[in-house]
């Protein structure tokens, strides 16, 4: 038996011998004998956003996209600090390393078009993605002051309005339930606020202007549109600073008169919307991008939201408040994946990414009846009031001279470029540097040499900014379209 099981052996043995010479593999099981290969690197898309980019829901709704989307592509925010953010993106695009998709603040667009900074976006969008957004978003991006390419479509806007606190009205004896309409009431009102919180440190009227840019373009410039005065002349091309006067005196009387927040040249945005939330300041302005963070403070005061004041009553509606697009995106034409970089460009358009902004109080779509859907309405008391009304309008862009940025001399301090030199002239009037007549007219003498100046080269076309029937109660209404 023994030598039956040896020779039995013996055979199995051999043939394993036999089978290993034929086939030339090893005898033990090579479970790793093949490589797995990796899966493609993902093609990163880098982003850069004026807004948005530090609440949770944008975020992830980023990570998702990531995870999720069929081409691999990887979106990377870069972080510009918002008080920079021109400057830093003006300093980047000149030098080559800008975003592939980004911001891009509504007075450079037509500058970054003609300096070739921008992707045409025409041969990447159906009808369908054209029809999506209003007839005068599509008239705005279509302007001939893009060069008949669509490099950006304003899908979300911003609106400004007064925002004042009910209680502290109805402690000075005002009427909470009617707001200042004119200047002159909001002086007279601010007075006796300030006067009945003396010893509380309760004032009638606050202005951020620490965060000059936001808060002098929107409570200055947006806000007077009202009136029926720009800064700039649509009629006949020129800039006249001078019709801004009226509001810079009525901030140095309230500030006389001891109705101003006191430090309002380093007052910061945030920090005036907490003081607003914390019920110490009677009436400031915000707008709709201000909403979120505001109810992040949860004002402890009921309180209401109107239509920015005008200069006297006759000159009510003698205009359309201007409403601007906010910050539209746009590609970046020297991105080494065009193609990437539009996908990630219709991400951050798509009804889903509007829908969650709207959600989050962060932005008012124009697409999609986004705004006009049951049950997505923010669940924030005030938000609908920010809404555009009937007496808004988008105005036509004015001209903007980029300065040169030389990327080998960067400051990390802004440049004195662009709208720096006016809002840094507002500063000063109201710190008593200088007087507002003799300074509203050195700065529009100083802009209108430029356009002339610009007019000399090939890029800047004059003419492109004028509309002779320009008609402020109907700012759209004359502008050309290709």
């Amino acid at each position: 038996m023994k030598r039956l099981l040896f020779y039995i052996f013996g055979l199995l043995l051999c043939g394993l011998i036999v089978y290993a010479s034929a086939y030339d593999r090893p005898l033990l099981v090579e479970f790793n004998s093949e490589p797995v290969p990796e899966g493609a690197p993902p093609v990163q898309v880098r982003i850069a956003l004026y807004d948005w980019t530090e609440n949770l829901e944008v975020k992830n709704a980023i990570r998702q996209f990531n995870q999720s989307n069929p081409d691999h592509i990887e979106i990377v925010m870069m972080n510009l600090s918002t008080d920079a953010y021109d400057d830093t993106l003006n300093m980047l695009m000149t030098s080559g390393q800008g975003p592939d998709v980004f911001s891009v603040d509504n007075s450079w667009l037509a500058t970054y078009v003609n300096k070739g900074y921008l992707a045409n976006l025409n041969s990447y969008l159906d009808p369908a993605d054209l029809n999506r957004f209003p007839k005068w978003a599509r008239d705005y991006a279509r302007s001939s002051l893009f060069k008949g390419g669509i490099y950006f479509l304003p899908s979300s806007i911003e609106t400004v309005r007064l925002i004042y606190n009910k209680q502290l009205f109805q402690s000075a004896g005002l009427d909470a339930e009617h707001p200042p309409v004119t200047f002159a009431e909001v002086k007279q009102a601010a007075a006796r606020i300030s006067r009945a919180g003396v010893g509380v440190n309760k004032y009638g009227f606050a202005l951020a202007a620490g965060d000059s840019q936001d808060s002098l373009q929107t409570g200055l410039e947006m806000s007077n549109t009202y009136s029926g005065v720009y800064l700039y002349n649509y009629r006949n091309g020129r800039y006249d600073l001078s019709v801004y006067a009226p509001w810079l005196q009525m901030l140095l009387d309230m500030k006389a008169e001891g109705s101003l927040y006191p430090g309002e040249t380093l007052l910061k945005r945030n920090g005036a919307l907490r003081q607003f939330a914390d019920g110490n300041i009677g009436m400031m302005y915000a707008t709709s991008k201000d909403y979120v963070k505001l109810q992040e403070y949860m004002p402890k005061d009921n309180w209401g939201v109107a239509l920015p004041p005008v200069t006297s009553s006759a000159k009510k509606g003698s205009g359309a408040l201007m409403m601007i697009p906010h910050s539209p995106l746009a590609v970046n034409s020297s991105t080494p994946d065009r193609e990437a970089a539009v996908k990630v460009w219709k991400f951050l358009q798509s009804e889903a990414f509007l829908t969650i902004l709207f959600q989050q109080a962060l932005a008012l779509p124009v697409v999609d009846g986004i705004t006009d859907l049951p049950g997505l309405v923010p669940g924030l008391g005030h938000f609908k009031e920010f809404y555009p009304t009937a007496e808004e309008s988008i105005y036509p862009l004015s001209p903007q001279i980029m300065d040169q940025y030389d990327p080998n001399t960067v400051s990390v301090e802004p440049r004195d470029s662009g709208d720096r030199p006016r809002i840094q002239l507002y500063l000063q009037i109201l710190s008593g540097g200088i007087s507002a007549g003799e300074g509203l007219r050195a700065e529009s003498d100083r802009l209108n040499q430029m356009l002339d100046i610009a007019a000399t080269g090939y890029s800047f076309k004059r003419e492109e900014y004028i509309y002779p029937g320009f008609d402020a109660k109907n700012p759209l209404g004359h502008v050309r379209a290709e």
